[in-house]
């Protein structure tokens, strides 16, 4: 085996060297040129010019100066000046104080006055026993006692005339009823014949009424009733 492949030889490096050198100018020139013909292919962009103005802001007013207050001026101490004690009080003098009694009169007492006489109660009657309102037929049997008592003068006053004219008839009459007196007498209802109602009229006014019985004393009542007037049956004596 040759051993002049691994013993370097110096005519060897230089000329590697060369070559090495070479190498790198050649690429040197090579990264010139290709910028510039990047340049001649691809145009120029022209920069955009930008105007930037810059406003100052104006100055601050300086702060008014903040006043000092003076200084409090010391002022001297005075001494009060002591006052001398008054002198002390004289003893007042003795005096002898005399007691005078006085006798102050006792006043009378007043005479009682006379006290008043109350007067003796007034008595007071008794008050009446009321008795009970009749009931509705008391009332009723009542009322025919009146009517029979109007019917008993009914023929006394029957008119002569009105017989003979054959009138007849049960004229209406309405009165007050008050402790066995009537009043406040009036035709109601008319018979149609005037005799006949003036005759009843007249019966009202002449009729002797019975007592009020027990629960009618004191009570007023109106009375409605009728007087009948009829002519008397003639009797025909046989041969």
């Amino acid at each position: 085996m040759n051993s002049s492949w691994l013993t370097p030889d110096t005519g060897n490096l230089r000329f590697a060297t060369a070559m090495g050198v070479g190498l790198l100018l050649e690429l040197a020139a090579l990264g010139l040129l290709l910028p510039i013909m990047a340049h001649k292919e691809t145009p120029a962009l022209t920069p955009a010019v930008v105007k930037l103005s810059v406003i100052t802001p104006p100055a601050p007013k300086p702060a008014p100066p903040v006043p000092v207050p003076p200084k409090p001026v010391a002022q001297p101490v005075v001494q009060p000046v002591a006052k001398p004690l008054p002198p002390p009080p004289k003893p007042a003098p003795h005096h002898v104080v005399r007691h005078v009694v006085r006798h102050i009169p006792v006043p009378k007492p007043l005479p009682t006055p006379p006290q008043a006489v109350k007067p003796p109660p007034v008595p007071v009657p008794p008050q009446p026993v009321v008795p009970p309102a009749p009931s509705a037929g008391a009332v009723d049997v009542f009322s025919a006692a009146i009517k029979a008592a109007l019917q008993a003068h009914a023929n006394g006053v029957y008119p002569q005339s009105a017989q003979m004219a054959h009138e007849a008839g049960s004229p209406q009459l309405t009165f007050t009823y008050l402790n066995g007196v009537v009043s406040n007498i009036a035709l109601t209802r008319s018979s149609g014949f005037p005799l006949l109602d003036a005759a009843a009229l007249r019966d009202a006014r002449i009729a002797h009424y019975p007592a009020p019985p027990s629960g009618f004393t004191g009570r007023t009542y109106q009375i409605t009733v009728a007087v009948d007037f009829r002519l008397a049956a003639v009797s025909i004596d046989a041969d």
